[in-house]
């Protein structure tokens, strides 16, 4: 008898492969991505709990994501560390804002992004989105 050994199987597909595939499924189970500001969410496609708020103002529309373990982080903090990046996201949304904190565990900290706003325009709005949800 052969002595069992941690090596793959040689007649298994490599991983890499069967994560495309998991990946390719995935996409097809996703709604289409939304053309203009005017669509509704698919909760089975979201985490539970993680969409907080869902805001409109005038004509724009800001979606904000965070858990509630992630909003008792937040408010715990002494600082936050605010960033938008514009390169991310698709139209109709013009900017994901992160909110983001240290972290530390032991004798290490991190900065962790803990809440995600998906807006539809760039550098406004700022106020209202954090009045209206943290």
């Amino acid at each position: 008898m052969e002595e069992l050994t941690e090596a793959l199987c040689a007649a298994l597909p490599k991983l890499e492969y069967i994560a495309r595939q998991a990946n390719r499924l995935l996409q097809k189970l996703c709604p289409e991505h939304p053309q203009d500001l005017d669509f509704e969410l698919v909760d089975e496609c979201l985490p539970e709990g993680f969409l907080h708020a869902d805001l409109k103002v005038k004509d724009r529309r800001h979606l904000l994501f965070v858990r509630q373990e992630q909003l008792n982080t937040l408010t715990r903090a002494k600082t936050w560390y605010i960033d938008g990046t514009f390169k991310l996201v698709c139209h109709p949304f013009k900017q994901l804002l992160t909110v983001n904190v240290f972290v530390r565990s032991g004798e290490y900290a991190k900065q962790v992004p803990l809440a995600y706003v998906l807006m539809s325009t760039k550098g406004k709005d700022y106020k209202k989105v954090c009045s209206r949800c943290f």
